[in-house]
């Protein structure tokens, strides 16, 4: 997240703290995306994920005046995006739940999507949601570490293990085609 990106996002919280309601939509339309893919590499169907976006919303929505606070506006909504994920009753390991992300080039044969949507689902979630903030969001390590309470060395090597498995995983695929 650029500079540019921390002072709309100031912006934006103090009208939400004076009740503006735009300003929770722009807010939305900016980081509902990203919190969404994160749910997903969380909680097992796209309804719960849904859901949960909602919830996270609505969460600072109820922070009112207090919103105007909030330094680190992704780190805070993923955070609460993932305790909700774990207080739901539908966390558990993804299936096939990372359809929607736009997992290669267009033109890129189809087969292969899904052996990548596959591959990324037998990853530990903590490494999953890692490499969704990494590749698809293109989080630095430092903000990937913000955004998940972890150290940015901590993100960096779960990338990292999630890079090396996720090699293991496409090589015994292409073995077997």
């Amino acid at each position: 997240m650029n500079q540019a990106n921390k002072t709309d996002d100031r912006y934006l919280l103090a009208a939400l703290a004076g009740g503006d309601m735009e300003a929770l939509g722009r807010l939305y339309d900016a980081y509902a995306r990203p919190v969404y893919h994160l749910l997903l590499a969380r909680v097992a169907d796209r309804e719960t994920a849904e859901d949960l976006l909602q919830e996270v919303f609505m969460a600072l929505l109820d922070q009112g005046r207090k919103a105007a606070r909030i330094r680190n506006l992704p780190a805070y909504l993923f955070a609460i995006a993932r305790r909700k994920a774990s207080q739901s009753r539908n966390h558990r390991p993804p299936t096939d739940n990372l359809d929607n992300l736009q997992l290669v080039d267009v033109g890129t044969n189809p087969a292969e999507a899904v052996a990548v949507r596959e591959a990324l689902n037998e990853l530990p979630t903590e490494q999953r949601e890692v490499v969704v903030l990494k590749i698809w969001h293109d989080l630095t390590f430092e903000e990937i570490g913000q955004a998940l309470q972890i150290s940015p060395n901590t993100a960096a090597s779960r990338y990292r293990y999630a890079m090396e498995k996720l090699r293991i995983i496409l090589g015994e695929m292409n073995d077997e085609l």
